[in-house]
């Protein structure tokens, strides 16, 4: 992963600056919640805080003033957007490892990243879903190196409720989420990966949709998709 060529380098704060032009480097106004809440969610909820448009789209934070731990010590502090997932921290844990479980079960099983790396993966995860630039192409798995030449993978696994191998990828100036397309999709033989990429509103996605043949105007807002099925999910 070559960080300094890339959205991600520099963390959140850097990030969101980059991709909304935003976030002043104020002091934070977070309400107090009665236990030492770790410093990599403190941080996080500063710098969001500061922004003035949204930073989630889909899965979302609990709010700063709403976080509390169970009686184990299990924090809540991200919520799938069907409530069908969430994921904790152990505060007893000095590694920070987030954990993840299903709705229905009470067993916390590890999500593969400590808490600073996900409150970042969540947050690029979260900027693709809510670009107004960004188009969805189906690319043939062996293709989609050579389709986002100039991206580095990030590092990050796939969440839970995402297919397996799902993987976000960044550029200088873009985001691309890259995952198998849903079932019906494909068609028998073919081997399609599903390739979102997403722009900040000013950097231009002309280049990078002419990458796959399609003409798109920076003047549009999200690029419909012409699939024979259904719509993709985001």
């Amino acid at each position: 992963m070559d960080e300094p060529r890339s959205l991600v380098a520099g963390g959140v704060g850097q990030f969101l600056r980059r991709w909304y032009g935003l976030v002043p480097a104020a002091s934070s106004g977070a309400v107090p919640v009665g236990f030492a809440v770790p410093s990599e969610l403190a941080d996080w909820h500063a710098v969001t805080a500061r922004a003035t448009v949204p930073v989630t789209f889909q899965d979302h934070p609990i709010a700063f003033a709403d976080l509390s731990p169970d009686p184990d010590g299990m924090l809540t502090f991200w919520v799938e957007n069907q409530h069908g997932y969430f994921w904790a921290v152990d505060l007893k844990d000095p590694q920070r490892r987030v954990f993840c479980r299903e709705v229905a079960s009470d067993e916390w099983e590890p999500a593969g990243e400590d808490l600073r790396r996900f409150l970042l993966h969540g947050t690029l995860r979260e900027a693709i879903f809510g670009a107004d630039k960004k188009f969805t192409v189906f690319v043939d798995d062996s293709l989609v190196d050579d389709a986002l030449e100039s991206f580095s993978v990030l590092d990050f696994p796939a969440l839970a409720g995402e297919e397996p191998g799902t993987k976000i990828w960044s550029s200088v100036d873009a985001l691309a989420r890259v995952g198998a397309p849903p079932a019906g999709y494909d068609r028998p033989g073919e081997q399609l990966q599903m390739i979102t990429i997403a722009v900040p509103n000013d950097t231009s996605i002309e280049t990078y949709g002419s990458r796959f043949g399609l003409e798109i105007s920076d003047e549009a807002v999200t690029l419909p998709v012409e699939i024979p099925y259904e719509p993709p999910p985001f």
